[in-house]
């Protein structure tokens, strides 16, 4: 008798829940949903990248160099591409793409511990605690990959979200909200693991060599016929399920998008041979692919140190409370900086980034003050910087504006719950739509509201 195939059920049924349901016609987005601002998706794929920890708004964006010095910092300013606009002098390959970049500079909210606001970032909501040590639940909010995943209605082959190198932790404990929390884990984004070094563990998927294509062909015709004429909604998912599963195993593109050896040298050298960059570099693939939502976290690795310093383990490596300025300027922009630019540059020159948006955010920003004696920035999320390029977004311009200190919003508040609605929004789903869960209810996407200002 035949071995099956190498691919355990649980495991499709893993891809082709990750896939998230991308199924004509189900689920059936609420009624109330019914008047929702709808429009044309700007973007067929977001591309998140998240700098867990918090990165410094003041010292990379929003620089005030009119402050007094114990707010400022040690950091000088550049031009960039745009006549007028300047960054930090450690940006100097993202300076010469600020043409297509948008600088959110007044986001805000009032969680000030990383768990919640790390919740609140990537769900659009609040917890329902604002303390430290929280831990994932099933009544936790979704992600807003899967909330999308959830509501998007278009058919896949590969698996619409995808997260990667890791999931985000803190002291050994998983932070909520990367997740599908109450939606269930069919929604949860695939996890792709990529090592310290920069190498993908790629998904084994592929048939075991006794089951020819000829007989894999044979039983996917034969599944498709035992299915009943009159099938239960839950049976008719579950076919669709089954044979998305299907289509994914037998594809030759999803077999090969892991491997990053069929991009060139060069290529891999522009984004840059470290976790991130190459963590990057694949959520390029995906989306090349037809993956529709690709979160890439910075992810807990080895920071390097210049000129023969000792290596630093940063647990969140943008949560900089010590040595905040050796730790940005030596370790973080330079990785930042090469891999964000070699993404726009390479999304454009492939056609790519007038239908992928571009996401760069952390859950919050850093003090203004300097604080003593470690000469570092903590937690502040009553005003920080996001950036956001592609899929039609006004490249080169400066959206809301802080006090001379960079402390408080002055114009132009937004929310994280609106920066979620303006993604649904670009991704063509009603961001005010509402979702079944698991426990009966309805998840509504975002309680913000799309900021259409943001694109041309």
């Amino acid at each position: 008798m035949s071995r099956s195939p190498r691919w355990p059920r649980r495991q499709i049924l893993h891809w082709s829940g990750a896939a998230c349901g991308a199924l004509a016609g189900w689920p059936v987005l609420a009624n109330e949903a019914a008047t929702a601002a709808r429009s044309t998706p700007r973007s067929k794929a977001c591309i998140l990248l998240y700098m867990d920890g918090g990165p410094s708004h003041l010292d990379l964006f929003d620089l005030k160099p009119d402050a007094p010095a114990e707010i400022r910092g040690p950091f000088q300013s550049i031009a960039t591409s745009v006549a007028g606009t300047r960054v930090c002098e450690h940006l100097p390959r993202l300076a010469e793409q600020m043409q297509r970049v948008l600088q959110i500079r007044s986001v805000q909210h009032d969680q000030k511990v990383h768990d919640p606001a790390v919740y609140l970032s990537l769900t659009g909501h609040k917890h329902r605690s604002s303390g430290g040590g929280l831990v994932v639940e099933s009544s936790d909010l979704p992600h807003m990959a899967s909330a999308f995943c959830s509501a998007d209605r278009t058919p896949a082959t590969m698996p619409k979200a995808v997260q990667l190198p890791d999931v985000m932790t803190m002291q050994a404990r998983v932070l909520p909200g990367q997740n599908a929390g109450i939606l269930g884990g069919s929604y949860d984004p695939f996890a792709v693991h990529v090592t310290h070094a920069g190498e993908v563990q790629r998904p084994d998927f592929a048939r075991q060599l006794e089951l020819t294509a000829e007989r894999f062909t044979a039983r996917s015709a034969l599944l498709r016929e035992l299915d009943p004429a009159t099938a239960s909604t839950i049976e008719a998912r579950f076919a669709d399920f089954r044979r998305q599963a299907l289509e994914l195993v037998s594809s030759t593109q999803a077999q090969g998008v892991f491997d990053l050896e069929r991009e060139s040298a060069a290529t891999r050298d522009r984004y840059g041979r470290h976790r991130h960059g190459q963590s990057v570099l694949l959520a390029r693939r995906l989306v090349e692919a037809g993956t529709r939502f690709v979160t890439v976290y910075w992810g807990n690795e080895v920071q390097d140190w210049a000129d023969g310093k000792p290596p630093m383990v940063a647990n969140n490596p943008w949560d900089t409370h010590r040595n905040h300025f050796p730790l940005v300027k030596e370790s973080l922009l330079p990785r930042a900086d090469q891999t964000f630019a070699a993404l726009l540059n390479d999304l454009a020159e492939r056609g790519m980034l007038d239908e992928t948006l571009v996401v760069w955010m952390g859950e919050f920003g850093r003090t203004p003050l300097i604080s003593r004696p470690w000469a570092s920035r903590d937690h502040w999320p009553h005003a920080y910087t996001i950036l956001m390029a592609g899929a039609g977004i006004r490249g080169g311009e400066i959206y809301g504006r802080t006090d001379r200190h960079a402390a408080y919003v002055e114009e132009q508040p937004v929310t994280p719950a609106d920066v979620t609605a303006t993604i649904f929004d670009a991704l063509g789903v009603p961001y005010d739509a509402s979702v079944p869960t698991l426990n009966g209810t309805r998840h509504r996407l975002s309680t913000g509201q799309s900021v259409r200002a943001w694109f041309g």
